[in-house]
C-alpha cells in the first residue's frame, strides 16, 4: 500500500517532527531507495560520514532508522514515507539490512502471538483474585456513579447560566474524581460539558447541547444502576461507555470479523498535543456494514494510519463489543487500494434517521453516527440546509470549507453525501454527483 502525505504527517509525534520530515522529503538527500509489497527503504545523507539507513513497514506503518533521534517515527522515516506518497520510490529488492529487520519483526510477532495464545489457554493464574479485582472495580464505579448523580442534580438545580460561568478547573476537578472512581467514561462526559459551556460566546445552541450532554450522563448513571435488567447489547454498551475496556489482543483473537472492500468516506484527526487521534468511517461495499476505526497515540507514540482515506481497500476488521456503530481493529489488509465508487446512501433523510434510531436503541450514548443520503440539494443561506427529494431538510454543520466545497461540487444539482449526524446538524465529509465516484470534501484525498 501507499500512505498519503496527510496520513504520513498524522504519524508524526509532534509538529516539529512533521516540519522536519517535510524537509527530508527531498530526493537529492536520498540514495538506494526502493520498495516492495512489504516495506520501503533508503539511505539519507546526514551530518555524519555514513548515511542513515531508514526503513518502513507498509502493513502497519512501523519504522526504523539508524539515526540517534528518540522520536518515532523520526524525521528521516517521515521523509521517506513522504517521498513514497509522491511516487518517488521505485520498486526493487530489499538489501540485507532491510531483510534482517523484516525477519526480526516477523519473529517478534510470532512470539507475541504465541504468548497470547498460551496465556489464553492457561487462563488467569488466580481466578479468584481476578474476581476480587473485578468486584472491587465495580464497587468503585458504584461510588463514582452515586457521586455523579448528586453532582448532576446540583448542576441542574443551579442552572445552565451558573454552569457556563464556571472555570475549567471546576469541571476538571470533578472529572478527575470520576477517573479516581475508575469511571473514565463519566470523566469524558464532564469534560465534554465543559467544552460546550466554553462555546457560550460563539454559538447560540450551547444551552441545548449542554442539556443534551447532561441528560446523556444522567442516563448513563441510571443505566448502570439497572444494568442487570437491560438487554445484553445495551448492558455491554453501558460498560464500554463507562470505561470498562476490552483489550486489542482479545479483539484480534476473538472479535467478530468482517472481510469486505472498505470505502473510507470520512476521517477526522485530533491534534491534542497530549493525545493525538484518528477516526475513520468505513463503509463495506459487499456487506453494507458501517463501522468506525479509532486510534490514539500519546507522546512520541506512532499513530496507526488506518486505511487510505478517500479510497477503498480490501481488508478484514475485528469488531469491539458494545458500541454502535461498531468500533473495529484492522486485522488484515490488502496493500492495494482503488478509487472510491458511488456513495451507498439511503433515498431520504427519513430512512437515514431510522438507522440512527436503530443505533440509539442499543447504544443511546453514541454521540455521532454516520449517515449517507442520495439526491440532496444544497441550500446556502444564513443557516445552510440539505434538502432531500421529499422536501425534508437537515441543517449543515462542519467547516465553511467543507460547505463551500460541497456547493461547488454540486453546481446546484442534487448530490449524494456521506457524513456525521450528532443530533443537531449533519457534517458532510464526502460527496458525489449521482452515480459518480465519491470524493472527500476537505483534505486526505488520495
Amino acid at each position: 500500500m501507499t500512505y498519503s502525505a496527510d496520513q504520513v504527517l498524522a504519524m508524526a509525534p509532534d509538529a516539529a517532527a512533521a516540519k522536519a520530515g517535510l524537509g527530508q522529503a527531498n530526493p537529492a538527500r536520498w540514495s538506494g531507495c526502493g520498495r516492495n509489497e512489504q516495506a520501503l527503504w533508503g539511505e539519507c545523507r546526514g551530518s555524519g560520514q555514513r548515511p542513515y539507513r531508514t526503513q518502513a513497514a507498509l502493513d502497519d506503518g512501523a519504522t526504523n532508522c539508524s539515526c540517534p533521534s528518540r522520536k518515532s517515527p523520526c524525521k528521516h522515516a517521515l521523509g521517506l514515507l513522504l517521498l513514497d506518497a509522491g511516487g518517488a520510490i521505485p520498486a526493487g529488492s530489499p538489501p540485507g539490512w532491510v531483510s534482517e529487520w523484516l525477519a526480526a519483526r516477523a519473529v517478534r510477532s510470532a512470539r507475541a502471538a504465541s504468548r497470547t495464545r498460551r496465556d489464553r489457554s492457561e487462563g488467569p493464574a488466580d481466578p479468584q483474585a481476578a474476581e476480587r479485582r473485578a468486584a472491587s472495580r465495580e464497587q468503585k464505579v458504584d461510588a463514582g456513579v452515586a457521586e455523579m448523580r448528586r453532582w448532576l442534580s446540583d448542576l441542574v438545580r443551579s442552572g445552565l447560566g451558573a454552569a457556563q460561568s464556571q472555570p475549567w478547573d471546576w469541571w476538571d476537578q470533578h472529572a478527575r474524581r470520576m477517573i479516581d472512581a475508575q469511571a473514565r467514561g463519566l470523566a469524558g462526559q464532564v469534560r465534554r460539558m465543559a467544552a460546550i459551556a466554553a462555546t457560550a460566546g460563539q454559538r447560540t445552541d450551547w444551552p441545548d447541547r449542554l442539556t443534551d450532554q447532561i441528560g446523556s450522563a444522567q442516563l448513563l448513571c441510571e443505566a448502570w444502576t439497572r444494568r442487570d435488567s437491560l438487554p445484553p447489547a445495551t448492558a455491554q454498551a453501558v460498560r464500554v461507555r463507562l470505561g470498562f475496556s476490552v483489550s486489542a489482543e482479545d479483539v484480534v483473537l476473538s472479535g467478530e470479523r468482517i472481510c469486505d472492500n472498505w470505502a473510507v468516506l470520512g476521517q477526522r484527526l485530533g491534534d491534542d498535543p497530549n493525545l493525538r487521534s484518528l477516526q475513520q468511517w468505513l463503509y463495506g461495499e459487499r456487506t453494507g456494514a458501517v463501522v468506525t476505526y479509532l486510534a490514539f497515540a500519546a507522546g512520541t507514540q506512532q499513530l496507526p494510519p488506518g486505511l487510505q482515506a478517500g479510497r477503498r481497500t480490501e481488508a478484514t476488521v475485528a469488531l469491539y463489543p458494545g458500541t454502535r456503530p461498531p468500533r473495529v481493529l484492522i486485522a488484515a489488509r490488502d496493500g492495494r487500494s482503488e478509487q472510491l465508487g458511488p456513495i451507498p446512501g439511503d433515498a431520504s433523510w427519513e430512512a437515514a434517521l431510522n438507522r440512527v434510531a436503530d443505533c440509539l436503541s442499543e447504544d443511546p450514548w453514541a454521540d455521532v453516527i454516520p449517515l449517507a443520503v442520495r439526491g440532496v440539494t444544497v441550500l446556502p443561506s444564513e443557516r445552510w440546509l440539505l434538502r432531500d427529494s421529499s422536501g425534508r431538510a437537515l441543517p449543515v454543520a462542519g467547516t465553511a470549507a467543507a460547505r463551500w466545497a460541497l456547493l461547488a461540487l454540486s453546481g446546484g444539482r442534487p448530490v449524494d453525501v456521506a457524513g456525521e449526524w450528532d443530533g443537531f446538524g449533519f457534517t458532510p465529509q464526502a460527496a458525489a454527483l449521482a452515480g459518480q465516484p465519491a470524493r472527500l470534501l476537505t483534505g486526505w484525498q488520495a
